[in-house]
């Protein structure tokens, strides 16, 4: 059963064809739908639903525009290497395009109030600008001479 009902998809459709200018890459990180039935000692576990809902949802997301792909990695399988080697910390985690460091994530499934987060970072990477006004963004140039690491909690209310 899909997840985004088909009024919604079509809205996405249209929105994403009037948005997007370049191609935006999603990188999934995940665990084998088999895998999730087990707990193995010392490995990283997810909540198999989760991460199946999430897979699901981003797959019926980049079906809405010809301008996203998406990867799926297994952090226990041929993915964990990449894992490893952004750090990512939970799975499911979504890695929006394909910076080199993954600097943009996602963890967790993006429902409710999160999805428009999704939207928004997609719509960012496809124009290559910041979405901030142009003096904010001046002004966080001309103020941040160091990298910032910055994280937003969401708790579902």
């Amino acid at each position: 059963m899909a997840l985004l009902a088909e009024d919604d998809r079509k809205a996405i459709e249209k929105h994403f064809s009037e948005t997007l200018e370049s191609d935006v890459v999603l990188r999934l990180f995940t665990q084998s739908a088999a895998r999730s039935l087990l707990i193995v000692p010392g490995q990283q576990s997810g909540d198999g639903e989760s991460a199946k809902m999430t897979q699901q949802l981003l797959e019926e997301l980049v079906a809405c525009s010809p301008k996203l792909s998406l990867q799926i990695h297994d952090v226990h399988g041929d993915g964990a290497d990449e894992a490893r080697r952004l750090g990512i910390e939970h799975i499911p985690a979504i890695v929006f395009g394909d910076d080199e460091h993954g600097r943009v994530r996602f963890y967790g499934t993006p429902i409710g109030n999160e999805f428009g987060t999704v939207i928004a970072s997609i719509e960012g990477l496809s124009k290559a600008q910041p979405m901030l006004r142009a003096e904010v963004a001046q002004a966080a140039r001309e103020q941040i001479d160091e990298p910032v690491h910055l994280r937003v909690f969401v708790t579902p209310t």
